[in-house]
């Protein structure tokens, strides 16, 4: 076994923290599934309804919410809003250990933003996200932190474009 770093359970991180959400927050899932303005008192998801909202390569994109890579299709063309999950950089510290950054970024059509309650979609899944995985153990990873401290490349910033506007957010781990 080598003594160095291969970042081998890199590319199971995404889905690991998907799998983290799924036990770990309803909201979320309803504010991806349910495109009414009220889609927060909408009923919770099964795990096998989160589990059809997961991207796994199916020929159309549009009918899935989650997905582990970054970037918004410009050819999206259906009123949604959907969550990337994915590792963003990783930079070693030594020979067996490297802090990472993972990015989650959301997009929403800008007709279904805004809800009911006066919050809108993307600002609700992104305090969630921090809510639900800041501090969290998460397979692979470690903990998740969105704390400078913890990592200087935490931050929340403003991406996309009309019709899909949305927000990034960074989030480290944190090695002593």
């Amino acid at each position: 076994m080598s003594t160095n770093n291969t970042l081998e359970l890199m590319p199971l991180i995404p889905y690991n923290i998907i799998n983290y959400l799924v036990e770990n927050n309803e909201l979320i899932w309803k504010l991806l599934k349910y495109n009414e303005s009220d889609a927060w008192e909408q009923d919770d998801l099964t795990k096998a309804e989160k589990g059809a909202l997961i991207y796994a390569g199916q020929v159309n994109m549009e009918d899935y919410r989650v997905f582990l890579d970054s970037g918004q299709d410009n050819s999206w063309t259906i009123e949604s809003c959907i969550l990337r999950i994915y590792t963003a950089q990783a930079f070693p510290t030594n020979q067996v250990v490297a802090r990472l950054q993972i990015a989650f970024e959301i997009y929403c059509h800008y007709k279904i933003s805004t809800m009911s309650n006066y919050q809108t979609r993307v600002d609700t899944i992104a305090q969630q996200i921090i809510e639900t995985v800041h501090g969290a153990e998460v397979g692979g990873v470690g903990k998740l932190y969105f704390n400078a401290m913890r990592g200087s490349g935490c931050k929340i910033q403003e991406i996309g474009s009309i019709p899909f506007r949305g927000k990034g957010i960074v989030m480290c781990n944190w090695v002593a």
